[in-house]
């Protein structure tokens, strides 16, 4: 008795679960409008606006994260500039992508063991080819790796800036609030004019916590700046949604951390595009960019789903394909001629042209790699059934 009595406990627990997962993706929002006021990414833009992010200014055009290219994507149209930042061995911040100089420069060795004057003799146009290695129109122009000083003083402060922060280093968080917090106080530069992302949660913590003090100390309702979701933080989420647990666990214990997510299509085998993730996301008042979108097709694709931002390497294309669709004033003039080469800088070999997501957390491989462990599980167990039939 006291069996069966446990049973149908077990069992209206698994039916009231079931039926509140169904109710929450299902129902909830049409029914009680529950679904979270979207979050202010930038002060400037409307939070229904797709945004072009030009990827390291505008990196298939002209030397990417160069002062150059970042003012020519905003020439051209852009709406923020997407750019990185990395420490040098006597503590300056510099805007470089790589963890080596070989590939965009004539030099060589780690960023980290540069000296800002060392950096700052290496030639940033070194390495750029609009025709695929057949010229380098830009070597011997001046064309120098910038500083976060050049960043916040040489464009204008009323350009949208998104910063990743490359490196598991709260010093380079600390240095980089420094010089946001002197950005916004000299140069003009409103709140809510950057977003900073890193995948390392210690870096995106630090840089929220003196957001947060600055915020206390000069009585603001919220962040003067945006972050991003570090990779723990996307993978929980992206697990969760997966699930269909997004909603529910979220209602309970509220996202307060970050205001968006800046993820790719997929990670391995798992798509983030889907729908589970998206309404999750939409629900929660998050916005969503995708990165690296270059292909037109992938970029039509993408914005059929209705994101809130597109991280292209190919802003003139995103550009003549927001015209198209009417996001963009038909009077935006795209200049030419642009270069068409496919990989921005001609070095051998190439590295990770397109940029594939790695993981860098256990659960994140794991779910990276969720579809091989399935199969070899299943292949292992049709062995194991194999072999104990024969012995």
């Amino acid at each position: 008795m006291k069996f069966s009595t446990l049973k149908i406990l077990v069992y209206i627990i698994f039916i009231g679960i079931g039926s509140l997962i169904y109710y929450e993706n299902n129902f909830n929002d049409r029914i009680t409008h529950s679904q979270k006021e979207r979050q202010v990414v930038f002060e400037k833009y409307s939070p229904d606006k797709t945004l072009i992010l030009s990827h390291r200014g505008s990196r298939y055009l002209l030397p990417e994260n160069t002062i150059l290219a970042f003012q020519t994507a905003m020439d051209l149209g852009a709406d923020v500039i997407e750019t990185d930042v990395r420490l040098t061995s006597d503590g300056e911040l510099v805007m470089f992508h790589d963890k080596l100089v070989d590939r965009t420069t004539n030099g060589s060795g780690v960023v980290e063991s540069h000296t800002l004057q060392e950096l700052r003799y290496l030639d940033a146009g070194y390495r750029f080819s609009p025709d695929n290695g057949t010229s380098y129109p830009y070597r011997s122009k001046g064309i120098k790796i910038p500083t976060i000083w050049e960043l916040f003083h040489k464009l204008s402060p009323d350009y949208q800036i998104n910063i990743e922060i490359k490196e598991d280093d709260v010093v380079v968080a600390e240095k980089l609030w420094k010089a946001i917090t002197e950005a916004m106080e000299g140069t003009g530069r409103k709140s809510r004019s950057l977003v900073i992302g890193c995948r390392f949660c210690a870096p995106t913590k630090r840089i929220r916590e003196l957001a947060q003090q600055y915020a206390n100390e000069k009585g603001l309702d919220r962040l003067p700046i945006t972050t991003s979701g570090c990779e723990k933080e996307v993978t929980k989420f992206v697990i969760l949604s997966q699930l269909y647990l997004a909603k529910i666990y979220y209602r309970f214990k509220p996202i307060d951390s970050f205001e968006l997510l800046q993820i790719p299509t997929h990670s391995g085998a798992i798509r983030l595009d889907n729908e589970k993730v998206l309404s999750s996301a939409k629900h929660l008042g998050l916005h969503t960019h995708f990165w690296v979108i270059n292909n037109v097709q992938e970029i039509n694709r993408v914005l059929d789903l209705n994101v809130e931002g597109i991280i292209s390497d190919r802003p003139e294309r995103c550009i003549r394909i927001f015209k198209e669709r009417g996001m963009k004033p038909q009077s935006q003039i795209i200049p030419q001629p642009l270069p068409n080469n496919s990989t921005g800088t001609y070095f051998q070999p190439t590295f990770d042209i397109e940029e594939n997501h790695t993981c860098i957390s256990l659960v994140c491989k794991l779910l990276q790699k969720s579809y091989h462990i399935a199969i070899s599980l299943s292949l292992a167990f049709i062995v194991y059934r194999i072999f104990k039939k024969k012995y």
